[in-house]
């Protein structure tokens, strides 16, 4: 049924072409030889006119090709030439052209117009590449359909333009990441490269700069430093200081900036925190002196920091100031995060000395690790020192700079109503407006993720109803053009706040967020495969024994070896957990590797995956997620802010997480009530679990600590950023 139903869907897509074809015929009448700009001649045909002059070489890489084409077909389980895109008939098209059509006639362009056998058989081999490449991605469970798109388009007019010669023209103006996977095809044009090059390290510094040394070019590597410099000063400097060969790139510049770098290199004493001033270095602003005297002072360093952050949040320096600002703000939460047993006087002296501007950015930069109590105690200091101004009027004095994320939290932590509160009417109205606003305008889509994190959270309905009105009028405003990132923004915000959790995931086409079946747990063999990640910390051993030890007979074997546990089910249905041993750091890092190399080696492949450990550890897990994990249980203290992270490399995964303290009491009862569904062969109904759960943590310090946690169903910035991904062009990831 699947595959007949597809066949007429391609045969109708086909009839569609050739309508447009036949008009084309009509009207102009077909031409397979053409004239270039050069005029040049060029056979434009679909076919490769004279089969029998392909040479025994070149065929073996024509029968390469085929083979690589068929292994795509039948990727989806159908040999027909229409690979299907999660029954997306339009993705499903254009990537099927790209992986059929654009192809063959490429092959078709090469035979036909090149005399030069090399450069034949170089052409193939980057359509070899291509096809190798999409079947990786389409394999490992995720392809940018447009990526693939542009590359099999690009081989195809690279060809052409080579032919024609008019290949720096047609680069400059097609410059992508496409277009730098396939730079190979033109690497012994110097023109085209250098052009490739500068606008790659305008558009994708971080991309080329790291293959730096590999540039033949000496004029385009030192442009590529050049360019890059601005937009990454950092790794600019980590080049200057190093001992590599990169060093040497560096240090020839004669760029003033670039001379800037090396001087905080050579002359700082800690050139790592020297480089945020470097703009300030080059443009006079302060001298080598007094720079060294301010990153020496830890309190006056992050004070400079804000300032500077005031002053280029919307430069292309924003993102390098954010993870150092994050960093910077850590002593102050650790600090009042460890004294929350002590008065809020010895607790809060770490922030006393801070204005409201600087506090403010302690509670929105060290969100993901504030205990409760201790955002409570900064937002109340917040309130009295930005008095005798509304909120409205000191988060304008900031420029509004991550004011969606501050309102996000107040909304978390349920005193939005109170900081609303300090302002008129208007300007109330005026700001929950900015909130959901010119979502669309940011580079990232982090805006529009803190306003579905935060629907959840706002509990007075009357703001809740302008927030919905605000978003509709945007969705609608935008429903022209419904591919714009507009409106797929605010379509799906509305569609989370006016649907049914089932509707939602109908409405917004991704897979269901209340349930996980049983049967997508399992491997090939019907075994449910765990990997959980423990850390060499003193807390990290305590809990690694507590947790093996909560197996036993006669339901659970346990198999011990030097670096990892396997725990597996004796009754039920088959489950098998592998646990790290977390040996003293780093040791534990060896034994995580030298698990997922066993994994790897036996093809064993966890649908689940399990952090237990503190927060500064979640990256080390985050870094082992892949495709293939289905649920991702983060029990650490504000594991909530990971979210994009964890879909960025399981676009399908369903999270539990916290937004505050990760507890080894919750975290038990949670794996422990999960573990025995699969044991039952249970599918995971989440809103049944969660409600379970609730009532075991009904009361007192335990219901205060699981409130904090989330399930996947309330997961909406989980939600609205897989929606996101399927909705049309994947233009932020």
């Amino acid at each position: 049924m699947i595959c007949a139903l597809k066949i007429l869907l391609l045969q109708l897509y086909i009839m569609r072409m050739k309508k447009v074809l036949l008009i084309v015929i009509l009207l102009f009448g077909l031409h397979f030889i053409s004239l270039g700009q050069t005029g040049k001649s060029e056979i434009l045909s679909d076919t490769i006119l004279k089969p029998y002059s392909i040479t025994a070489g070149r065929m073996q890489l024509h029968l390469i090709i085929q083979r690589e084409q068929k292994k795509a077909d039948a990727s989806d389980g159908v040999k027909d030439k229409m690979l299907s895109i999660n029954e997306d008939m339009d993705k499903s098209a254009i990537i099927s052209n790209a992986l059929f059509t654009k192809t063959n006639k490429t092959l078709a362009y090469l035979e036909n117009n090149e005399t030069d056998d090399l450069l034949k058989r170089k052409y193939l081999g980057r359509i070899i590449d291509n096809m190798k490449l999409f079947n990786f991605d389409f394999n490992d469970g995720y392809v940018d359909i447009y990526y693939y798109r542009d590359i099999f388009e690009y081989t195809y007019q690279v060809i052409r333009a080579r032919h024609n010669k008019n290949l720096t023209t047609y680069v400059k103006t097609h410059t992508n990441k496409a277009m730098y996977t396939i730079a190979d095809l033109f690497d012994d044009d110097k023109e085209a490269t250098i052009a490739l090059m500068n606008n790659i390290s305008d558009l994708y510094p971080e991309i080329l700069i790291k293959k730096i040394k590999s540039i033949s070019s000496p004029e385009a590597a030192d442009m590529l430093v050049a360019n890059a410099a601005p937009k990454n000063p950092k790794l600019i400097l980590n080049y200057a200081t190093s001992t590599a060969q990169e060093r040497e790139l560096v240090r020839r510049n004669k760029d003033a900036y670039v001379q800037q770098i090396v001087r905080i290199a050579d002359s700082t004493s800690k050139p790592l925190k020297a480089i945020f001033f470097v703009d300030e270095l080059h443009q006079g602003k302060i001298s080598l002196v007094e720079l060294n005297k301010v990153i020496e002072n830890e309190d006056e360093f992050y004070k400079r920091m804000i300032v500077l952050r005031q002053n280029y949040f919307t430069s292309d320096l924003r993102k390098m100031f954010d993870r150092e600002l994050v960093h910077e703000v850590a002593h102050y939460v650790t600090s009042m995060n460890e004294l929350h047993n002590q008065s809020d006087a010895t607790r809060f002296r770490i922030v006393e000395k801070l204005n409201a501007t600087e506090l403010y950015y302690v509670m929105v930069y060290g969100s993901d690790d504030l205990y409760t109590s201790s955002f409570l105690g900064c937002y109340k200091r917040l309130l009295a020192r930005i008095k005798p101004k509304a909120g409205n009027e000191f988060l304008e004095s900031i420029g509004k700079d991550k004011f969606r994320t501050f309102l996000r939290l107040c909304a978390n932590y349920n005193t939005i109503s109170s900081f609303l509160a300090t302002m008129k009417p208007v300007d109330k109205q005026e700001l929950m407006r900015d909130f959901v606003n010119d979502l669309d305008k940011t580079t990232d889509l982090e805006g529009a993720t803190d306003v579905a994190n935060s629907f959840a959270s706002i509990a007075d309905s009357s703001l809740t109803k302008d927030i919905i009105k605000e978003i509709k009028w945007n969705k609608d405003n935008n429903a022209s053009e419904p591919l714009s990132r507009a409106y797929r923004i605010y379509n799906i915000l509305y569609t989370m706040l006016t649907e049914s959790n089932d509707s939602i995931t109908i409405k917004l086409g991704i897979p269901p967020i209340t349930m996980m079946p049983f049967t997508k747990l399992q491997d090939d063999s019907g075994t449910v495969v765990q990997q959980v990640f423990f850390y060499g910390d003193e807390d990290g051993k305590g809990v690694f024994n507590s947790f093996v030890n909560g197996f036993g007979a006669p339901i659970w074997v346990v198999t011990r070896e030097l670096n990892w546990v396997k725990i597996s089910s004796m009754k039920g249905k088959r489950i098998d957990i592998y646990c790290n041993v977390p040996h003293d750091e780093p040791a534990d890092e060896i034994a995580q590797n030298a698990l997922q190399d066993y994994l790897d080696e036996n093809d064993i492949h966890p649908s689940i995956i399990i952090h237990r450990g503190h927060s500064y550890h979640l990256s080390g897990t985050l870094d082992h997620i892949n495709p293939r994990h289905k649920v991702v249980i983060l029990g650490a203290c504000g594991a909530y802010q990971n979210l994009s992270t964890v879909l960025s490399r399981s676009e399908d995964a369903q999270i539990v997480s916290t937004k505050q303290i990760g507890a080894g009491k919750i975290n038990g009862p949670i794996i422990r009530m999960f573990n025995d569904r699969l044991l039952a062969g249970k599918d995971i109904n989440w809103v049944e679990m969660w409600g379970l759960l609730s009532k075991q943590f009904a009361g007192g310090e335990t219901k205060q600590l699981f409130d904090d946690y989330v399930p996947p169903y309330k997961n909406l910035g989980a939600l609205f950023l897989k929606a996101y991904r399927r909705s049309g062009v994947n233009d932020d990831f």
